[in-house]
């Protein structure tokens, strides 16, 4: 099979280039020791309206964190909302193990996701990166989780979400 570029397309260019920036970001984040975890392909169904809660296929990883205590954890994904409502579709980092962080719909600092807050059957692309500070050094698991602020599994949906760990001296 081969792919073809249309040079008279610069957003297709652009999406290119984005996409083999993240993947040389993943690679100089595992040779220094971090992590990276992504489930590419079909749409997870978000099933519960309110809570986070673990998906299908949700990326995982499990990481030493040094004893600066610190992470750098970053994520993203694409995701829709069919309704004819408007819904917000989120996600964000929890952490087990060594550390125990469970995201809350409340957090400040920008700890979730949020895209598709009005109608858009077609996937929006969304991505994050937070610093985690103070944590207990040990092996911890880092998995993403998703919340919707309304809605059904049927109207709401994760795509290609990924999740690169990297601690940090």
């Amino acid at each position: 099979m081969t792919d073809v570029l249309d040079p008279a397309s610069p957003r297709a260019l652009l999406r290119r280039v984005k996409a083999l920036e993240d993947r040389f970001r993943a690679l100089a984040v595992v040779l220094a020791g971090g992590q990276y975890a992504a489930d590419i392909g079909g749409a997870r169904d978000i099933n519960t309206t309110g809570v986070f809660q673990t998906y299908m296929g949700a990326p995982s990883v499990v990481v030493v964190v040094p004893t600066s205590g610190r992470l750098l954890v970053s994520w993203g994904f694409r995701g829709y909302n069919n309704q004819t409502t408007a819904s917000t579709v989120r996600l964000a980092p929890a952490m087990s193990g060594a550390n125990t962080v469970t995201p809350s719909p409340g957090d400040s600092g920008g700890a979730t996701v949020v895209i598709g807050s009005t109608t858009a059957t077609t996937p929006i692309p969304a991505d994050m990166t937070r610093l985690f500070e103070g944590l207990a050094p040990g092996t911890t698991t880092v998995a993403l989780q998703a919340y919707i602020s309304s809605g059904t599994s049927a109207t709401n949906k994760i795509n290609d979400s990924w999740l690169r760990v990297e601690p940090l001296p």
